[in-house]
C-alpha cells in the first residue's frame, strides 16, 4: 500500500509527535485496512487517528513498524457503506498519490525524503522551498510526442495519455462501529481544509484562571459541535432516503424501471435498510408508527434476502396473489432480530419498548405470517407458520413414522438436524407442542 507512509508511533500521537498547529480530533479502535480487495494480514487491526492534517492507521501488535497515515490534502472523494449482517461498515477514499520528491533543507541542511505534512523543515522548523511548478507538457507513450498538460489524448496519434497523478482507493473496515460519527468527522475535516488552518498567536496578559479554563471550554465547545453536526446529518440521511423512495415510486411502469429501480435501492442500502428509517415525525399516531415500524421489520425478516426467508410486506391490507413457499429460515429470536434491525436503522435506533409494540402488528403486515411467542424457558422468538406447534406435531409424527421403519426412535439431536436448530430450541418447542 505506497500510498500509506510509514508513521512510528507507540499509540495514539501526542502533542509532540504532531506538527506546527495539527491536532487530533477523533479516533475510533477496532479497525483494519484493505489491500486492494483484500483485507491486510498486517494492518488487520488498530486505531483509526484523525487529525487536522492526516487520517492515521496505529496498529495494535506493531504499532512502531506498521502504523501508517495518508495526508487529509490528497483526499479527493470519501464514501461510507453501511455494514449488513456480517459485513462490516466501511470507509472508502478516493486518494492521488503525490510524488515524493527529496529536498534538503537551506538552513540546517537536513535531508527529507517527501514533502512534510506543514511545509517545514522537521529539525529547524525552517519554511520548504517552494514546489516545482507542474509539468507544461506531457510526453505520449507511442510516439513521443510533447503534448500540453492539459490534453487527455495525444495531438499526433489520439493515443491516451496518462494522468500525471494516479488515484487509488483506500478502504477501512470498522469492525467495532463507531464509523458514522468518524466518517461525519473527516467529511467535515476534508471540507473545510483544517490543515490550512494557522493557529492565531498567544496575546500577552493572560490570567492563570482563563489558561485553566481554556481546554475545558475548547472540549466543550468541540463536543457540542459534533452532535450539532452528527443530528444534523442524521437527519439528511432520513430525508434523502425519503426523496429517493419518491422518485422510485413515480418511475413505476416505466421501461427504465429496471435501471432506476436498481440505481436507487443501491443508494438505499448503503443507509442499511431498503426504505426510509421510519421516525415518529413521520407519522399521524403512536399506532400508526409502530404499524409502520412492523412493516420496516418486516421487510428486514422477509424478501430475497430476508433473514427469516421468502416472503411480502402486506400493506393497506392487500395480500398478494399467491403466498410464497415458507422455506426459509423461519425462526429468530426476538432479541437477535432487535439486533440486526437496529445495525440495519443506522443512528435512528429503535428502543426494546417500541419494538415490542411494533412486533404486535406483525401478523397483520407479513406474508407468510410472522407471529411472537414467549416460550416456557422465557425465550420470546419470531417464527413463520411452520414453527407453529399443529405443524410442528405433524412434521415429528412424520419423522417417528420413518424412523418406526427401521425399528429405531428419534433423539432431540436427530430432530434439531432435521429442523436445522438448535438442540435447546427443539426441546422448547417440543415442551410447548407436546407437553399439555
Amino acid at each position: 500500500m505506497d500510498a500509506w507512509e510509514p508513521w512510528g508511533v507507540g499509540g495514539v500521537p501526542s502533542a509532540r509527535e504532531l506538527v506546527q498547529d495539527e491536532r487530533v480530533i477523533t479516533t475510533q479502535a477496532g479497525v483494519g485496512l484493505y489491500d486492494g480487495n483484500t483485507k491486510s494480514a498486517t494492518r488487520s487491526c488498530g486505531t483509526a487517528v484523525l487529525t487536522t492534517h492526516r487520517l492515521a492507521y496505529i496498529d495494535a501488535r506493531a504499532p512502531h513498524t506498521q502504523s501508517a497515515f495518508v495526508r487529509l490534502a490528497q483526499v479527493r472523494q470519501t464514501e461510507h457503506y453501511a455494514g449488513f449482517l456480517r459485513s462490516s461498515p466501511k470507509v472508502v477514499l478516493t486518494y492521488v498519490c503525490e510524488r515524493r520528491v527529496a529536498w534538503t533543507c537551506a538552513l540546517c541542511h537536513t535531508v527529507h525524503d517527501a514533502a512534510t505534512l506543514d511545509a517545514r523543515c522537521r529539525t529547524c522548523g525552517a519554511a520548504a522551498p517552494p514546489a516545482d511548478e507542474e509539468e507544461s507538457s506531457r510526453a505520449c507513450p507511442a510516439c513521443t510526442f510533447e503534448n500540453h498538460a492539459a490534453l487527455t489524448h495525444c495531438e499526433m496519434c489520439e493515443m491516451p495519455l496518462h494522468m500525471a497523478r494516479p488515484s487509488v482507493s483506500l478502504k477501512l473496515s470498522f469492525r467495532q462501529g463507531g464509523d458514522t460519527p468518524f466518517y461525519l468527522s473527516l467529511r467535515e475535516t476534508i471540507q473545510a481544509h483544517a490543515w490550512t488552518v494557522r493557529a492565531a498567536a498567544p496575546t500577552l496578559g493572560v490570567s492563570v484562571a482563563a489558561v485553566g479554563a481554556a481546554p475545558a471550554s475548547g472540549a466543550s465547545s468541540e463536543a457540542l459541535a459534533d452532535l450539532k453536526v452528527l443530528m444534523r446529518r442524521a437527519r439528511e440521511m432520513v430525508d434523502m432516503a425519503e426523496s429517493l423512495r419518491a422518485q422510485l415510486d413515480r418511475t413505476r411502469g416505466r421501461d427504465d424501471r429496471g435501471h432506476v429501480d436498481t440505481m436507487l435501492q443501491s443508494a438505499m442500502v448503503q443507509l442499511g435498510l431498503e426504505a426510509p428509517a421510519v421516525t415518529p415525525d413521520m407519522v399521524r399516531n403512536e399506532k400508526d408508527y409502530h404499524r409502520a415500524l412492523a412493516c420496516e421489520l418486516a421487510s428486514v425478516l422477509l424478501g430475497e434476502h430476508g433473514v427469516l426467508g421468502p416472503g411480502h410486506v402486506v400493506r393497506d391490507g392487500a395480500a398478494p396473489a399467491a403466498e410464497p413457499a415458507d422455506t426459509g429460515r423461519g425462526f429468530l429470536a426476538l432479541d437477535e432480530v432487535w439486533g440486526l434491525w437496529n445495525r440495519a436503522r443506522g443512528v435512528a435506533l429503535v428502543p426494546p419498548r417500541e419494538m415490542r409494540a411494533a412486533v404486535a402488528f406483525l401478523p397483520q403486515v407479513t406474508c407468510p405470517r410472522v407471529s411472537v411467542r414467549v416460550l416456557r424457558s422465557g425465550w420470546t422468538v419470531l417464527h413463520t407458520p411452520r414453527f407453529e406447534d399443529a405443524a410442528l406435531e405433524r412434521r415429528v409424527l412424520h419423522y417417528l413414522d420413518d424412523e418406526a421403519v427401521r425399528d429405531v426412535g428419534l433423539t432431540t439431536s436427530e430432530l434439531a438436524a432435521h429442523e436445522r436448530l438448535a438442540p435447546a430450541v427443539v426441546k422448547s418447542l417440543l415442551e410447548n407442542a407436546l407437553v399439555p
